[in-house]
């Protein structure tokens, strides 16, 4: 057996640690380029998915537009004005149909509690005969997409009347 220097073995320490350097760099580019592939997967996907909603959205909106093409065509004496209403609410039921069948859900905020993250005040009413803060009035309805809301619905809030019988007791003090 060969008696090994201090020189030597560090020279051969130095080798290992060398080879194992190498081997975790290329360990490292190898990463970089999975995960460089992987991104670019992505990004490939997400434009295929971006299309396809799109592609959904439109053959669900598109006979809607052909029934409103069909109910602008021709003529709107007074005749046809109670068929032309008739038609333009199918055209609205058809509409609303397809919203929904994208996900797009209504709501109304009357009678609940206001919550600023689904209402959307435009007013307040004094008022003795609700609560405080409850919706009383809708403007417009909210909509929401996956338990997110799109559009707030736009409320009317209550408040109390000032100048009742509490307001009257503590302006006698």
């Amino acid at each position: 057996m060969i008696k090994k220097g201090p020189v030597t073995r560090l020279k051969e320490t130095l080798e290992e640690k060398e080879t194992e350097v190498k081997e975790l760099h290329n360990k490292y580019l190898r990463a970089l380029a999975d995960l460089d592939n992987y991104r670019k997967l992505m990004q490939k996907e997400m434009v295929g998915y971006r299309k396809s909603s799109k592609l959904e959205f439109f053959n669900k909106i598109i006979p809607v537009l052909d029934s409103f093409d069909r109910a602008m065509e021709g003529d709107h004496d007074n005749a046809e004005k109670e068929s032309f209403i008739k038609g333009i609410e199918i055209i609205h039921r058809q509409f609303r149909e397809a919203l929904n069948m994208l996900g797009l859900k209504e709501f109304s905020g009357l009678g609940e509690v206001f919550d600023p993250s689904r209402h959307e005040a435009v007013a307040t009413v004094e008022t003795d005969e609700h609560p405080e803060h409850m919706v009383i009035e809708e403007i417009s309805k909210g909509y929401m997409v996956d338990n997110q809301v799109v559009k707030a619905a736009k409320v009317c809030v209550s408040t109390l009347k000032k100048g009742g019988q509490d307001n009257a007791e503590d302006n006698r003090d």
